[in-house]
């Protein structure tokens, strides 16, 4: 599975939510198009309080499906995600962006307190696989 995985925490809780002309796999993220009235795939602009109204696709949608089933984003539950650079234990606590879709993390090295929506804890295997664990951020202070 690619894209965000909980890997510790509470319960997930899902419901639907709505989508125009877009196909999402499981795993991604999707944030809120106040709007457009819809979630959509969320983006390397994606904010906290875009987030509030999104989560993490649990069940695959086609272009042609008008909702697509979610799951909460839980603050504090672990998740373990792809990577667009080598993972390093340098970066933990770092504030992270989307990268180039909505099913990985840009891990440029530098927290990121404008659009840093997750938070490297540690990583995952050698640092070649691109694997990381962290946390979704609550506010951006």
């Amino acid at each position: 599975m690619a894209g965000f995985q909980k890997v510790g925490g509470k319960d997930v809780v899902t419901k639907d939510r709505v989508i125009v002309t877009e196909a999402l796999a499981v795993g991604d993220l999707v944030m809120a198009s106040r709007s457009a009235y819809k979630v959509t795939a969320a983006t390397s602009s994606v904010t906290v309080s875009l987030l509030q109204g999104g989560g993490i696709v649990s069940k695959a949608s086609t272009a042609t499906d008008t909702s697509v089933q979610i799951q909460e984003i839980v603050y504090g539950a672990t998740y373990k995600i792809a990577t667009t650079s080598a993972s390093n234990v340098a970066h933990n606590y770092q504030r992270m962006t989307i990268g180039a879709n909505a099913h990985i993390i840009n891990n440029t090295g530098s927290d990121d307190g404008t659009n840093g929506v997750f938070i490297q804890t540690g990583v995952i295997g050698a640092s070649t696989d691109n694997m990381i664990i962290g946390e979704f951020v609550r506010a951006l202070t």
